[in-house]
C-alpha cells in the first residue's frame, strides 16, 4: 500500500501578496526568536495571542543584529501548522554562499514556508564595519531576490564540473512570495527598491518609521511608478518612553514626528502617560495611512504583543482610552 506523499501545504496558507490584495487592512507583526538556550514556549504564546486577535501574518527574523537566535524556520512552520497563520521567514545574505542560500530556500520550500523577506543583513551589533559578503555569497539583497525568482521559474544553480549546458539547471518550480526591506529615510531608497522589484520582489516592509508624512511621501513615490501593484507596509513600534524614542532615532538614523517627540519629552515624569501617548500616536498613524489607501501595518513588537493588540482593538472599536 502506497503512503500518501508528505504535504506541507495542507493548511492552505495564503501568500502575503494574496492577503495584501484582499479587501481588508492587514495587521502583522515581527517575531524575534528567543536567544539560543532559552525557553521557546513564550514565543509560541505570543503567536497564539496574535492569531487569537486576528492578525493576518507574522514575520520571523533571522539572527537579528548578528545575535545568536536560531529557529526562524521551525517557528514559521509551527505558526502555519498549529495556528494557520501565514508566516514570512527572514533570510539574509550575511554569512552564506549562494549555494547555501539555495539549500536553505529548498528547506523552506519542503516545509511549506513560501513567504520570504529577502535581506542583505547587517554586521553584528556593536561592530563598526562594512557589510562583507561570504565567499561565493551576495553583496546586495536584489541578488538574493533574483535567486528566489529563478527558483520560482525552475532555474537552479549549476554545480561546477557536473552540470553542463545552460547557465542554470532546470528543476521544479517553487512558489515563493518575495518581500524586501524599504528605507523611506534614504534619499536613494526608491531607486534601491526599484532594483529589488525589477529582480522579482512583490512587496516591501519599511525600516522602523515614526513619521507618517515621510512614509506617505515615500509610498506615493512608489505609487507613481507602480500604481498599487507593489504594496509597501510601514514598520512601526508603539513607543513607551521618551528615552526609547531618542534611542531608536539615534540607532536607526530616523525622523520622529515633532508632535510625538515633544509630547513624550513633556511627559517624562509619568511612565503611564508616556505609554498612553505612544498608543494614541500609533492609532493616529494607522488611521492616517488607512485613509490614504495603504494596505496594512507591520508592528515591531520586540517580544510583547500586548501593545500592538491594544492599538488594533482601539482602531476597530473606535474606543480611544
Amino acid at each position: 500500500m502506497n503512503k500518501p506523499a508528505f504535504d506541507p501545504h495542507q493548511n492552505n496558507i495564503k501568500s502575503v501578496i494574496e492577503l495584501l490584495n484582499g479587501n481588508n487592512f492587514s495587521y502583522s507583526a515581527e517575531i524575534i526568536p528567543p536567544r539560543n538556550g532559552t525557553d521557546f514556549n513564550e514565543i509560541f504564546n505570543i503567536i497564539e495571542s496574535l492569531q487569537n486577535n486576528q492578525f493576518d501574518f507574522i514575520s520571523v527574523t533571522h539572527g537579528a543584529g548578528g545575535s545568536l537566535r536560531g529557529g526562524t524556520l521551525p517557528i514559521a512552520f509551527h505558526a502555519q501548522k498549529e495556528f494557520d497563520l501565514t508566516a514570512i521567514a527572514h533570510l539574509t545574505c550575511r554569512g552564506m554562499s549562494s549555494a547555501e542560500m539555495e539549500n536553505t530556500l529548498v528547506d523552506h520550500h519542503y516545509f511549506g514556508i513560501h513567504n520570504i523577506l529577502a535581506l542583505r543583513g547587517d554586521p553584528p551589533d556593536g561592530l563598526n564595519q562594512q557589510f562583507t559578503p561570504a565567499e561565493g555569497g551576495y553583496q546586495f539583497a536584489y541578488e538574493l531576490v533574483n535567486l528566489i525568482k529563478n527558483m520560482n521559474n525552475g532555474h537552479y544553480l549549476k554545480r561546477e564540473g557536473f552540470d553542463k549546458g545552460f547557465d542554470y539547471r532546470e528543476g521544479m518550480k517553487t512558489r515563493f512570495c518575495i518581500g524586501v526591506a524599504a528605507y523611506p529615510e534614504d534619499s536613494s531608497g526608491i531607486d534601491f527598491l526599484k532594483i529589488k522589484k525589477d529582480n522579482g520582489a512583490q512587496f516591501a516592509i519599511t525600516q522602523l518609521v515614526f513619521d507618517s508624512e515621510l512614509f506617505l511621501l515615500f509610498n506615493n513615490q512608489a505609487r507613481k511608478l507602480w500604481q498599487d501593484t507593489f504594496p509597501i507596509l510601514p514598520g512601526i513600534r508603539v513607543p513607551l518612553s521618551f528615552k526609547q524614542i531618542v534611542r531608536m532615532k539615534e540607532k536607526f538614523k530616523i525622523s520622529v514626528e515633532k508632535e510625538l517627540f515633544n509630547r513624550m519629552e513633556s511627559l517624562q515624569n509619568s511612565e503611564e502617560k508616556m505609554a498612553e501617548a505612544g498608543i494614541e500616536w500609533a492609532v493616529r498613524f494607522i488611521k492616517k495611512i488607512q485613509s490614504d489607501g495603504v494596505k496594512g501595518v507591520h508592528f515591531f513588537i520586540m517580544g510583547n504583543s500586548d501593545l500592538a493588540i491594544q492599538v488594533k482593538k482601539q482602531i476597530e472599536t473606535g474606543i480611544i482610552r
